[in-house]
């Protein structure tokens, strides 16, 4: 199947389905939200609720009139171009946050969402989270592709991640969300919770059952909020009185200025895929005196660029260095290629203090199958620590998979038996390191589940850092802690599963250090 197929879904899953898209991601308080939807029935009703620790409703309407309307061949690139079906206006008193929107027709259901900004931002929350939205995007396969293959569903995984096909390098906004990527049926953790035992195959994640049951496409598990990394992170935090405030990754774009009014920036979960504009506005905002924390790991690993008036995302990922339109142009640093590619010459580990090229995977596959799941301390005496009693050696998150699914880290040495960052991968050398824990780009040559990880990660960034020395990919560490940058402060995870990991009382400890922390930034 080449690029320009249309799905692995049976024929007429997209007409004959429930579908909505929206004008925007984010919207004020007064603002219109305006929505474009295929139905195969003449009137829906929507329903849409801010969801936190609880879900509240605001709004509801019935009797909406709705019609169907073709998608496009190319609808996951160039959009569907559907007409206006309906618009709400965003409430005065809708406090900021996530809302779903759904819509209803007899049994089918539809599934969106949009952000409401704060009508005076920084007033009510210290804490400002930047949904990873753009990571929504990647992976939404919805119309027949995304950026790693086509819309294959659950049961054909198998397949479908041996063979995929060619994936598009560019994705539209203008069109619906996969299935199940925005909202999942089951809290979807992505590391399994068992160690594998002698004998076993890799552990797959608890969710997939339901996942499959819900016809979700294979790539749904990784992005998307509810019962996901954000929202465990958002209720957890609500429960326990921490006030948040919300952004969509294109608000970073549209004001570079737009972190300002807060002391504390928060990146939570899977946070893979940034923008130059959006580098731009949160090493700002720490260099200025801010409070930047990565609560989320494969952090800024890929550059995106958003065109067509930021209606589409490009990002030609392995193919950025050959293929990208932008190269050999005025704006060749804007390649879509990993963020530490020397063609862009701007690694994350200048924001992050952390690379995905210098950890990778664990307790997924094959990589680290057998893994604590858990960091091994350094430095007890850091200020995260706080309160834990943790000593040199001991070992936190174990029981909870901390360290799992995607992770990032640096290059480091041994220093008088500490770990020291040797700068080489633009990490800075005033990041202190206080936990670390082996990972892996990719899985064994010999790995009995072809296709599942592989080695694809592994050879790409061996070929644009290490000469191509796959092994030298294949080993790394997680890495947590923390840096000054500027007058700011950078604390970072090293995990995409920090968030799942809240209710493990250490971990739990050392967020609110963090965050008590970053709540006293200039």
């Amino acid at each position: 199947m080449s690029s320009g197929s249309r799905s692995a879904r049976p024929e007429g899953y997209y007409e004959q389905g429930l579908w909505l898209y929206s004008d925007a991601t984010s919207y004020a308080p007064g603002d219109t939200a305006t929505f474009f939807v295929s139905s195969p029935v003449p009137q829906v009703r929507c329903r849409v609720a801010r969801v936190g620790a609880d879900e509240s409703t605001v709004h509801e309407q019935d009797g909406i009139p709705a019609g169907h309307h073709a998608t496009p061949a190319d609808a996951y690139r160039a959009g569907c171009g559907w007409p206006e079906t309906f618009a709400i206006e965003v409430g005065s008193d809708w406090p900021s946050g996530y809302y779903r929107v759904q819509l209803h027709a007899g049994e089918l259901v539809a599934e969106h969402f949009f952000v409401v900004r704060a009508a005076n931002p920084g007033t009510e929350a210290s804490h400002v989270l930047v949904l990873a939205t753009n990571t929504y995007q990647a992976y939404n396969s919805w119309g027949g592709l995304n950026l790693y293959g086509n819309d294959a569903a659950f049961a054909d995984s198998a397949d479908q991640l041996v063979n995929r096909p060619d994936p598009t390098p560019v994705v539209a906004w203008d069109r619906p969300f996969s299935h199940c990527l925005l909202a999942a049926p089951v809290p979807t953790r992505p590391p399994s919770t068992r160690p594998r035992a002698l004998g076993d195959g890799p552990g797959l994640p608890d969710a997939t059952v339901a996942m499959i049951g819900a016809g979700a496409s294979v790539w749904d598990l990784p992005a998307g909020f509810v019962n996901k990394w954000e929202h465990h992170f958002v209720a957890w935090a609500e429960r326990a009185g921490i006030a948040l405030e919300y952004l969509a990754q294109s608000d970073l774009d549209r004001d570079a200025g737009v972190l300002a009014p807060y002391p504390s920036y928060l990146s939570v979960g899977h946070d893979e895929y940034w923008s130059w504009e959006e580098r731009d506005a949160v090493e700002g905002f720490v260099d200025a005196g801010g409070s930047a924390t990565f609560l989320s790991g494969n952090t800024s690993f890929w550059q995106v660029r958003h065109e067509r008036d930021g209606r589409e995302m490009a990002c030609y990922k392995f193919l950025g260095p050959t293929d990208d339109p932008v190269l050999g142009t005025d704006r060749a640093r804007r390649v879509t290629s990993i963020w530490s590619d020397p063609l862009i010459g701007r690694p994350e580990t200048q924001m992050t203090g952390v690379t995905f090229c210098r950890a990778g995977y664990a307790r997924v596959g094959w990589a680290g199958s057998r893994a604590s799941g858990g960091y091994t301390i350094y430095r007890p005496g850091h200020w995260s620590l706080e309160g834990t009693g943790l000593g040199h050696g001991d070992v936190i998150g174990e029981e909870s998979t901390l360290v799992g699914y995607e992770t990032d880290g640096c290059a480091f040495r041994l220093d008088g038996g500490l770990p020291v960052p040797t700068g080489e991968d633009g990490a800075p050398v005033g990041f202190e390191i206080v936990g670390v824990a082996p990972a892996s780009l990719g899985e064994p040559e010999e790995t009995p589940t072809p296709g599942l990880l592989g080695q694809a990660d592994a050879d790409f960034v061996a070929g644009r850092l290490f000469d191509g020395d796959r092994e030298r990919a294949m080993r790394g560490h997680a890495t947590f802690g923390s840096f000054r940058r500027g007058r700011g402060e950078v604390f970072t995870s090293g995990t995409t599963e920090w968030a799942w990991a809240l209710g493990d009382p250490f971990v739990e400890r050392i967020t609110r250090n963090v965050l008590t922390r970053a709540e006293r930034a200039p």
